[in-house]
Order: structure tokens, then sequence, then C-alpha cells
């Protein structure tokens, strides 16, 4: 839930009754820009001078500062910075362009088709229209007139017209395990004038809107959870199968991503420990115990109807899963890399079979 309030509620500054131009200045008033230089200290003759101190000697202004930008011209707030609150995500540590990183084991192409998916589902919530796309790679939004979102984070007043163009760019590593999703603001105007931006204002808004995506991903991606979570509970068909080799696996009715989870609640239920799961080789890793010698054993044992399995205890397995279509293959492998033969996995058919389709589980 912490990742959820940081997704809805990071970018939300509150900015009090202050105006809109107020809120990017230094407090108190710019008395100090009427000040002159004072002369240089003049000392009594045959007085020894104290030793000069560089403690407090202000900064020599660089020749490429603008000068300009002093009193209530400048902008004291801090840089913007982007939250990568969707799953999988990662901070980049670029400076040129504002991006985030995404991790995943999917193909290529199904890496790019599932970010571009969630990009173009982003753009069409909002209602900000694409005005430009290169499927899958790149797209441009439509003007964005006066989006609610940045009125209420910038504090924007009622008035205040802010009309705002931007480019979403997605580049997936061939080999699919990593993707980089930037964005660039390419238009803005302010009260129907184009404004020219400094980097830091560019990239202030450029991370608000990155945010803006990051966080709807996060807030999808949690819904999908839950749906995930109530399909689970409805119970799984499961029944004997063949791969792509002729051998006998388990075929559980239902796409990877549910069998993955009720995998989770089901294993244990059978005396399979699990240790450890890894995603990116679709592998449970498992040991051995005995129901009758666990600590599941008093925790369920309102379940005596299920069969109980005989596997080599103490003994590690891996349970894996291969997706077919709308369909997962589950294989167990021992500890030798061998997978358990045809006569064994008949014989637990029964215990797998019933704990899968149990609801509420």
């Amino acid at each position: 839930m912490r990742k959820l309030y940081i997704a809805l509620c990071g970018g939300i500054i509150l900015s009090g009754c202050s105006s809109f131009s107020e809120r990017h200045q230094a407090s108190g008033n710019f008395e100090y820009l009427k000040e002159t230089t004072d002369k240089q200290v003049k000392y009594p003759e045959g007085f020894t001078p104290l030793k000069d101190s560089t403690a407090y000697k202000i900064p020599t202004v660089s020749a490429n500062a603008n000068k300009e930008l002093i009193g209530d011209k400048l902008d004291i707030r801090a840089p913007a910075l982007v939250m990568p609150v969707a799953p999988n995500s990662l901070a980049s540590d670029v400076t040129e362009q504002t991006e985030v990183i995404f991790e995943s084991f999917l193909s290529k192409d199904k890496f790019q088709d599932d970010l571009w998916n969630k990009l173009t589902t982003f753009i069409s919530s909002q209602g900000y229209g694409i005005g430009s796309e290169q499927v899958g790679r790149s797209l441009s939004t439509r003007t964005i007139a006066s989006d609610e979102y940045f009125k209420i984070l910038f504090g924007l007043d009622e008035e205040v017209t802010l009309d705002q163009q931007y480019r979403f760019d997605i580049k997936v590593d061939p080999q699919g395990y990593k993707a980089i999703v930037a964005v660039s603001l390419i238009q803005h105007q302010e009260q129907g004038q184009t404004v020219e931006l400094n980097k830091f204002a560019k990239r202030r808004y450029e991370s608000r809107m990155l945010n803006h995506f990051l966080s709807q991903v996060f807030v999808e991606h949690h819904k999908q959870l839950l749906a995930n979570r109530v399909k689970v509970n409805k119970g799984i068909k499961l029944g004997l199968g063949l791969d792509n080799e002729n051998n006998t696996v388990y075929q559980i009715h239902a796409p990877y991503e549910l069998s993955w989870e009720k995998l989770a609640t089901v294993l244990p239920k059978l005396g399979l420990e699990v240790e450890d799961r890894d995603k990116s080789v679709n592998t449970y890793f498992t040991t051995f115990k005995p129901l009758k010698d666990g600590f599941w054993a008093n925790l369920f044992s309102g379940d005596s109807s299920v069969a109980e399995i005989k596997l080599q205890k103490n003994e590690k397995y891996q349970i894996k899963l291969v997706e077919r279509g709308d369909l997962s293959l589950l294989t167990i492998v021992d500890s030798k890399g061998e997978r358990l033969s045809s006569e064994k996995m008949q014989e637990m058919l029964a215990a797998f079979s019933e704990l899968m389709a149990k609801k509420d589980l």
C-alpha cells in the first residue's frame, strides 16, 4: 500500500494561499537588490589588518550564467525526481533526458508490445490524444490544454492557461531484458504565448508527466492483481497432459499468471515447502516434507480428504511452469535434474487436482 500512496500522492504540492508565481520565489522581500557595494575598508596608519577569511566569500558568477535570474525572477524550486513506482521499474542516472528503466524476462517483441499498450492506455485514459506515432516506439500527444493534473500539481490559478505537448519514446534492448521509456516536453505555452524554459524547468514538467504515467501503470497493475486473486480463489481445473516432447505433465486450465499464484498456496499444502521462486525461469524451488511431520499438518488438518503425496523426504524438487496459450503446463524435476515418471505423476494427480480446484484456498 505504501507504493500506492506514493504513486497517487507523491507529486501533489500543498501550496496554501500564495499565488502561482510566489510559490516559485524565495520568501521575504527583495530589498537586498537595492544594496550597493561598500567602499574598501581603510585602516589607520600603523594598524595591522586582520587576516582575510574566505569563509563567507560569495562565489564568482559564471560567464555563462543568466545574470537576469535574480530576485523574483529566480525559480528556487528543487529539481523534480522520477519516482519508479511501477512494477519492475528503476530510476535512471542519465541526466540528459527524463527516463525510467523497465526490466522484464519477456521477449523483445512482447516486452515492447506490453509497454506500448501501457502507454497508449495512459494517453487514452487521460484524454490527451495521439498527435503522431511510430507504433511500438514513439508517440507525441496532441496539445494538452490546461490539464487539471498539472494545474493542481503546479498550483496554477483557474485563469492561467498552460498548453503543452509531450513525446514518449520506448527503446527495448535486443535481448528484451531492459527497456527505457523517455519523455520530452516539445511545446510549452503560457497564456497562449510560447515560453522557452531552461533545462531545469523543462525537466520538472517532464518528470511530472513521467510520474503521472508510472502512477497509472502501478494502479492498473494493482487492480489486475486483485482481479487475479478473485479468479484464483474460484479454483482451477488440473489434469494430465503431454508437453511438446511427449513428457507427462499436469495441464492447468488457466493462464500462466493465475496458475503461478495458485501454486504458491497449493504446494505447501502438498508438503512441498517453497524455499524460493523465480519467474525468470518459471520455477518454484521446494523441499518435500511430509505433512504429518510439519507445520502445515496442524494448520490445515481440515484437509484430511486430500490424498498425501509420496516423495523422498527432505528431497529438493523444482516445480516448473510453462505457458501454452490459455493453458499452463506443470513439470516436476528432482534434485538430479530428472523428470518424475509418468507413473508418479499419475499417482499424485488426485492430490494436485483436488487442491487446485479448491475455492478460497
